[in-house]
């Protein structure tokens, strides 16, 4: 679900990114797991928007650690894109 949601943000343009920074999380409910979806937009020095979904479920088998999925991308004023590093997305775990 986190990598399908980031495949439709990389299709908008940065205006319309620009417009997402206050977007709420979603609770939704997996396979009877409880999880959240996450959508942080940041805006960086350079005019680019980093773009993060960010996704948490409770575990399958012990309840109490969190399954985490991340996907990530670059977006800049001239509508060219860059890929978040692993670096990058590791401070969003």
């Amino acid at each position: 679900m986190v990598n399908e949601r980031g495949n439709r943000l990389r299709k908008l343009g940065y205006e319309q990114l620009k417009h997402l920074t206050d977007a709420p999380t979603e609770q939704i409910s997996v396979e009877s797991r409880s999880a959240t979806i996450s959508l942080i937009v940041q805006f960086l020095p350079s005019d680019a928007i980093r773009v993060v979904v960010q996704g948490f479920m409770k575990g399958r088998l012990l309840p109490m650690i969190r399954d985490v999925a991340l996907d990530g991308f670059y977006k800049y004023p001239d509508e060219t894109m860059a890929s978040l590093t692993a670096d990058d997305l590791y401070k969003f775990d």
